[in-house]
């Protein structure tokens, strides 16, 4: 058994300081750090080599998103022979000890959970962070099988401090890249669990930036539509607000519509709203298996 940090960082030179060296401290539990380096131009590649010499640095040389850069990062944990994969951004601060009680439930053989999630918290890691919920499972049976390791059985869980099951990950495509930023790891997690069981250990804590939100989406409003109409085509069978395009499209439309007046480019709000509908209706995100995901100028250090 091994356990990986996969950390994507973009830009984000001094909080991936903070991060590396929390997770140094996390002890025998981790075995590797992988930082998945998305093309950052603030000279976080060079901090890297300098001051944690120990990381294993994969360089991708463009910014593939943070799908990209997730999907990357669980490919490459596969194939350096990892049983799981302990997945988060630069700006997430895993409290100490926190990666231990999540391998304690990953290894029950008997659970089998395709993810084992933290509590993401504020930065003081005191109260919740509003903008990374888990969903609660609504099988009773899982939540019995969760509740015996004081857990909670979830259908979805976000990317900040994730331990994904890497022997399930590598029998089913990766988080979809073609998503890039926003909903890859609702799409990812949703997968792990109806294949097994999605677990939420409330004990372990990563402390992670609450956001205030930005009605004034600009350009990104094209992801936050495109992505939630393609969530929808593949969540098929979870009910007609999950699984029909067409009803997530005027919902997605109807939210657009309530943050048109903080829009400083209406323009840019029009074209991003039209594109995101028409790409969402009209395609679907490549399926790509691991080790079939080679995006260019990829290298990473041999280990």
């Amino acid at each position: 058994m091994s356990v990986a940090a996969v950390v994507v960082s973009y830009n984000r030179k001094d909080l991936l300081r903070q991060c590396l060296a929390s997770l140094e401290i996390q002890g025998e539990a981790l075995d590797e750090i992988i930082v998945i380096e998305n093309g950052s131009t603030d000279g976080s590649p060079d901090m890297v080599r300098k001051e944690f010499p120990s990381v294993t640095l994969s360089e991708t040389g463009a910014n593939l998103g943070g799908a990209g850069g997730f999907a990357w990062g669980i490919q490459t944990a596969i194939e350096r022979g990892h049983t799981f994969g302990w997945l988060m951004d630069d700006d997430a601060n895993p409290a100490p000890g926190s990666l231990a009680p999540l391998v304690e439930v990953a290894l029950d053989r008997d659970l089998n959970a395709g993810f084992v999630a933290a509590q993401v918290t504020d930065e003081e890691g005191t109260a919740p962070n509003p903008g990374h919920p888990a969903v609660v499972d609504p099988d009773p049976q899982k939540q019995i099988r969760a509740s015996a390791h004081g857990a909670l059985a979830v259908t979805q869980a976000t990317f900040v401090g994730l331990l994904v099951n890497l022997e399930q990950a590598r029998t089913m495509p990766l988080p979809y890249a073609d998503f890039f930023i926003w909903f890859d790891d609702a799409e990812y997690t949703r997968r792990l669990a109806s294949r097994s069981i999605g677990v939420y250990v409330p004990g372990s804590v990563v402390r992670h930036p609450a956001k205030p939100a930005n009605p004034d989406m600009a350009g990104r409003l094209f992801y936050y539509v495109r992505n939630h109409i393609w969530l929808s085509k593949l969540s098929e069978g979870q009910g007609v607000w999950e699984g029909n395009p067409a009803v997530k499209s005027l919902r997605v439309l109807a939210f657009a519509l309530t943050i048109f007046a903080a829009a400083r480019s209406k323009r840019t709000w029009a074209s991003a709203l039209t594109r995101g509908v028409w790409e969402g209706l009209t395609r679907s995100p490549r399926a790509v298996m691991p080790g079939e995901y080679r995006p260019v100028g990829t290298s990473v250090a041999p280990r």
